[in-house]
């Protein structure tokens, strides 16, 4: 039932249906992970809103695989819509996320990965590493991700969507961080998330955008080419969808490169 809430064509109409969506869906996967699986409901609740948002991209990225490469010869404004979804997606996980995190304490065991995981990344930035160490080191591990999100696409389909959900969970905790700060200093709840939202993402958005984007794109490239192998079966216009898939990739990797590159001298 939930998937028909959201379809291709009615993104397309109005786009910031998406948004709306993904806040209604990160609202019932924290809360369903926490009632049924409080142990595990960091990994139950990403996996949840992956599972409501699945069917909507498979179908979004067969509409996609279809487009009209005469009539749209720009690689980039012919997937335009995808890119739109994608963003609105994000954010709108970002959103609903951090204001859970803040607003409803009872639901922070959803988020006890992440916060472990900046506890991690704190101790790994902080060490005695040199700015060069620094930037193989984002690279790596930025690179690793990129292509663990086009394998993802590119063999399940849609299955990246899991990693963006919880690279959107680990920014939400962030953004919630600096939420709680503002409330520390005295501020009062609803002008601290006011504020605390766009600091939050000002604050990662220098090197965030790239980074995130690249993951993005690396989707599109994987969730394409997946739908061209099992519709096209090597034959119509797949040459032309493989070529905008390894164009795409390239992107992403070139956007980890800038990334990486701002998150270690910047």
């Amino acid at each position: 039932m939930l998937e028909s809430l959201l379809r291709p064509k009615r993104a397309e109409k109005n786009i910031w249906d998406v948004f709306l969506i993904a806040i209604v869906f990160s609202v019932i996967g924290v809360v369903f992970a926490v009632q049924i699986f409080p142990a595990q409901a960091s990994v139950f609740s990403v996996s949840l809103i992956t599972m409501m948002f699945l069917p909507f991209f498979q179908k979004l990225f067969e509409v996609e695989e279809r487009k009209d490469y005469k009539l749209h010869k720009n690689i980039f404004l012919r997937h335009r819509l995808l890119f739109s979804v994608f963003v609105l997606f994000f954010l709108g996980l970002v959103i609903a996320l951090s204001f859970l995190y803040v607003f409803f304490p009872q639901v922070r065991g959803a988020f006890n990965m992440q916060e472990d995981w900046y506890r991690s990344q704190g101790r790994t930035i902080t060490g005695h590493v040199t700015a060069s160490e620094d930037f193989s080191l984002f690279l790596i591990n930025n690179t690793q991700v990129l292509l663990m999100v086009f394998i993802l696409s590119t063999i399940f389909g849609a299955g990246a969507v899991f990693i963006l959900v919880w690279n959107a969970s680990v920014i939400a905790v962030y953004v919630g961080f600096v939420i709680n700060s503002f409330i520390r200093s005295g501020v009062s709840y609803e002008i601290a998330y006011v504020l605390g939202v766009p600091v939050g993402l000002g604050s990662v958005a220098l090197h965030g955008i790239p980074e995130i984007a690249a993951y993005f794109v690396a989707a599109l490239a994987g969730g394409m080419l997946s739908v061209a192998i099992l519709r096209e079966k090597l034959k119509g216009h797949f040459e032309k969808i493989f070529i905008d898939s390894i164009i795409f990739l390239v992107l992403a990797e070139v956007l980890i490169i800038l990334a990486a590159f701002i998150e270690a001298y910047a």
